[in-house]
């Protein structure tokens, strides 16, 4: 497969004198998306990728990178993004045909924020980071595409040797099924709660400002640090959160040393030809042990005047934004019940066809962030976050996602996730904070929004979120 990509190319690189984007896409025999992930750890650790959508119909898999579009300074990232991305998709040569997320595909995400403190903790994640792999698995309704990418130049042509120094595709999926994927993780875990005191003060004086008048809504963030006997591997967490957290976008996105992972619920936005689609998920609840306490605890959900102002709030602001870009917003009469394995929210649908060219960058740009990652109106709630959280949320609560050469995609916020780095992980969780809100029950739902992760990462013990000896 190699020498067809390196020789189907050299005519239009020759041509164009210029290199070309060469991807050669090709049915394989269906395999397990999350072992082929662990089963090449070794040749591209830190540089690997995982997506798998809540109904899991789509998974995607990348591995290695031949573009990288980048950004520092963050003040125009997400138009430099779409313009770069739409130069070199203009320039791309596709041999061979699959489904949507076969081809040339830009994967990676952006930060929360560009104007706050920075850390060093999210060193290895700049304010944008996306990148078109050097393979990718695409797995879609139980069938499996891999994408071979390669630019190729004109001075490539005639050099036998370049085929030798690369992999044949073939070895991907050879060798041990369980590298990686049989790990455990560590077998002690420390944990450590940042500033718990000081976060509840930061509701309390949040609320009050809501209450005078100052905003109607923000959403406070905080961390939680664990450290284990042993690095925490992205592969035995994979597995835990593929078979812990149906209904959420799984993902697992490497960048050198670091791997943010996790388990989001939250849609940001999804673009397919003319149509785009969102959705609203504010307003949370624990789940009951049994069912009938679990019925009983959605029910009191939509009874909640707090959560169900502040679901309308997002509502009310999401679909505004789609509005600019649509002329029929689409949307059902009230709210209905997302369950999770630990908590359940109250989720609104979203969607619209779109007025002329619109981009999916735009639309993410113009999404980001929705009231229930940052709050409402957004300027005076980034400046309350910035002013009352004290940390540097680097891509936790960002848009993560995918967009391929046709300009269709999907983004999600990047919640319910962990960084990991050696034998520490970062959790973060947040809540949305309106007039009334209760910084002791903020906590309490804080705690149940690490719960996924704390699972994953062999670290829950019992129904209180504590830590594992």
């Amino acid at each position: 497969m190699t020498n067809q990509l390196i020789d189907s190319a050299k005519p239009s690189a020759s041509r164009g004198g210029k290199s070309v984007l060469r991807s050669v896409v090709t049915p394989v025999e269906w395999t397990d998306p999350a072992v082929f992930f662990s089963r090449n750890g070794r040749l591209f650790q830190g540089n690997r990728f995982f997506w798998s959508e809540p109904d899991r119909n789509l998974t995607l898999v990348g591995l290695g990178e031949v573009l990288s579009i980048s950004a520092e300074d963050g003040e125009n990232r997400f138009r430099e993004a779409d313009r770069r991305w739409r130069l070199a998709a203009a320039d791309v040569e596709v041999e061979g045909s699959g489904p949507a997320g076969t081809g040339p595909l830009l994967f990676g995400g952006f930060s929360f924020d560009t104007r706050g403190v920075r850390d060093p903790l999210w060193r290895h994640f700049p304010a944008a980071k996306l990148s078109v792999p050097r393979y990718l698995l695409t797995v879609r309704d139980g069938r499996a595409w891999l994408t071979e990418n390669r630019y190729v130049s004109p001075e490539d042509e005639g050099k036998a040797g370049e085929t030798k120094r690369m992999e044949a595709w073939t070895d991907l999926f050879s060798g041990n099924e369980e590298d990686g994927f049989g790990l455990q993780p560590p077998e002690s875990v420390g944990r450590e709660e940042l500033g718990a005191e000081q976060w509840m003060e930061a509701v309390a004086k949040a609320a009050s400002a809501i209450r005078a008048g100052r905003l109607d809504k923000v959403v406070l963030a905080r961390q939680l640090a664990l450290k284990g006997n042993a690095p925490f591997r992205p592969e035995p967490v994979l597995r835990r959160l593929l078979a812990e957290q149906p209904n959420t976008f799984v993902f697992a996105v490497e960048h050198d040393g670091s791997c943010l992972i996790g388990a989001t619920p939250e849609r940001l936005i999804r673009k397919e030809g003319k149509r785009l689609a969102t959705l609203s998920l504010a307003g949370s609840a624990a789940r009951g042990r049994t069912e009938d306490e679990d019925r009983r605890l959605g029910e009191a959900l939509f009874r909640d005047r707090k959560n169900m102002l502040e679901h309308a709030l997002a509502v009310g602001m999401i679909r505004s934004v789609m509005a600019r870009f649509c002329d029929d917003v689409r949307l059902p009469d009230g709210p209905i019940l997302h369950k999770l394995k630990d908590i359940q929210h109250l989720l609104t649908p979203i969607e619209g066809d779109t007025r002329g060219d619109v981009s999916l960058f735009d639309a993410v740009e113009a999404l980001h962030p929705t009231p229930a990652l940052g709050g409402m109106p957004k300027e005076p709630a980034m400046a309350m976050i910035r002013e009352m959280e004290g940390m540097d949320r680097g891509w936790y609560a960002a848009p993560l996602g995918w967009i391929d050469w046709r300009m269709d995609g999907e983004f999600a916020a990047a919640i319910r996730c962990a960084l990991l780095q050696g034998n520490e992980a970062m959790l973060f969780a947040g809540c949305g904070i309106v007039g009334d809100s209760d910084p002791a029950m903020e906590y309490g739902e804080s705690r149940l929004k690490f719960r996924p992760m704390l699972s994953a990462l062999g670290a829950l013990n019992g129904d209180n979120g504590g830590e594992k000896r």
